[in-house]
């Protein structure tokens, strides 16, 4: 019996404002100095355990062809605090059916946790989560991640969403956790185990 849902938040319960990204890069570095830093930072999930912003910088500066302060990135980190984004189609539908079922939602983000926390109150999701579980930790596809989004339950108990097929589905499938991965586009309709709505997440129960 599933006691707790793990939800991924972005591209799976929320859409980030990238406008507001693109527009704050626009302000401080060229377009494909952005696009530069963007590539670094998912190559630094990549390689290290959690987030850390002077660790993340520190990388970057290393490795970029220009350079950028450290201050640069906790403003980065922290603006979409000011522009938190959108809700995802069904998203607080299933959520709130679910809390009122008794089972707990929680977040399981690579991002920091208290960040992801108020854009959440913000949209009007928090009500619902039970917990956010954040990269300053551990970030995904690590699996003390995944096992500290099962709190007190048994990873059996547990059942994952997220649109990164290999962090959101492989990775805590391997845990034994039921995951699904959410592919609103249809990118690989021949996985058994993908939806295209969260709403049938809600059929599930």
């Amino acid at each position: 019996m599933i006691r707790r849902v793990i939800w991924d938040l972005d591209d799976t319960l929320m859409k980030r404002d990238l406008k507001a990204e693109d527009a704050f890069f626009k302000d401080n570095i060229s377009v494909s100095q952005g696009h530069t830093l963007l590539s670094l930072l998912s190559e630094y999930e990549d390689r290290f355990l959690n987030f850390d912003v002077s660790m993340i910088a520190a990388y970057c500066q290393n490795r970029a062809d220009f350079s950028v302060s450290e201050d640069f990135f906790r403003k980065w980190f922290s603006l979409h605090l000011a522009y938190p984004g959108t809700v995802i189609d069904g998203a607080e539908e299933v959520l709130s059916y679910l809390h009122f079922l008794g089972i707990e939602n929680v977040v399981c983000t690579n991002d920091i946790s208290d960040i992801q926390r108020e854009r959440l109150k913000k949209v009007g999701l928090l009500p619902y989560i039970e917990e956010v579980y954040g990269g300053e930790y551990y970030f995904k596809p690590h699996q003390e991640a995944y096992i500290r989004a099962c709190g007190d339950y048994l990873p059996s108990e547990c059942m994952m969403v997220g649109d990164n097929f290999w962090k959101d589905v492989i990775a805590p499938r391997n845990l034994g956790i039921s995951s699904w991965y959410y592919d609103p586009n249809g990118r690989n309709p021949e996985y058994e185990y993908s939806i295209k709505s969260l709403r049938k997440v809600k059929e599930m129960f």
